[in-house]
């Protein structure tokens, strides 16, 4: 479960989590990294003191995710464990999890869409390729969905945008029915997802045209101002659409290891 935040008082709050409301208040936050126990107000103060302390050394408004980790109880206390995420413009300060899917080449897979196209994943592309991971009942994967149609629009005949579930077509279709989903879909896709998925929902899989994974990001926030909430993507696929000499020397720069694993 994620929470993305850019503190209200150098930016703009945005929560997005899957089935956040559903959860019960924790009293007490555990820091992950520290493992101090902090309740609300403490927590509150070290996600504002993270915010003005890059804010103050960069002179630019960072942005801070907060991964929610599985609910604790102790002596009757809910204890909700976190770490977090502090990215400055396109680089990473602090990140929470290492992804070790990034790196790793994606064997040629071919799919049905809701359509009834048939489309392929991994191997040889003429188009990077942005996979996202969602269910329907996901709170974070709905209201990151005006942000990636957003991103579809800007780059639709570039790049190929596929949306991954483990919810079955008639689900799926009813959902589309009333919400404005601009990807291809797939649905009913468990296996791919645990080959190719890492961390909770939602999350975006950035794949090259040589079917290499180079990044993975959790969601978008709901922030009306679509073209700033599509900004740090949108450098993303500019990056994988740079020609493949220049793409590659960027690549090796940032990536150190490749993986190569069947599905």
């Amino acid at each position: 479960m994620k929470i993305t935040i850019q503190y209200l008082l150098i930016g703009i709050i945005l929560l997005s989590s899957c089935g956040q409301n559903r959860r019960p208040k924790p009293d007490f936050y555990k820091n992950l990294y520290t493992q101090e126990i902090l309740n609300k107000t403490q927590y509150l103060e070290l996600i504002k003191s993270l915010s003005a302390k890059y804010n103050d050394s960069t002179k630019t408004i960072p942005d801070i995710k907060i991964h929610f980790k599985s609910l604790e109880i102790s002596n009757d206390s809910i204890i909700q464990p976190f770490k977090y995420d502090v990215r400055i413009g396109n680089e990473y300060i602090v990140r929470a999890d290492s992804f070790e899917k990034i790196g790793m080449k994606i064997s040629p897979k071919t799919f049905l869409t809701t359509n009834g196209e048939r489309i392929q994943i991994g191997g040889k592309q003429t188009k990077p390729t942005l996979i996202n991971l969602w269910f329907v009942e996901c709170g974070g994967c709905v209201a990151e969905i005006p942000a990636l149609n957003k991103l579809q629009e800007n780059y639709a005949d570039k790049v190929n945008f596929i949306a991954i579930t483990f919810d079955d077509d008639k689900k799926v279709l009813r959902f589309l029915k009333n919400k404005e989903f601009n990807f291809k879909h797939i649905t009913n896709a468990n296996q791919f997802i645990e080959y190719i998925g890492t961390k909770p929902y939602p999350e975006n899989i950035f794949i090259d045209k040589d079917g290499f994974i180079r990044n993975i990001e959790g969601g978008l926030g709901k922030n009306e101002d679509l073209d700033l909430e599509t900004k740090y993507f949108g450098s993303i696929i500019e990056k994988l659409l740079l020609p493949t000499t220049k793409a590659s020397k960027q690549n090796s720069a940032s990536y150190s290891t490749t993986k190569n694993t069947k599905f």
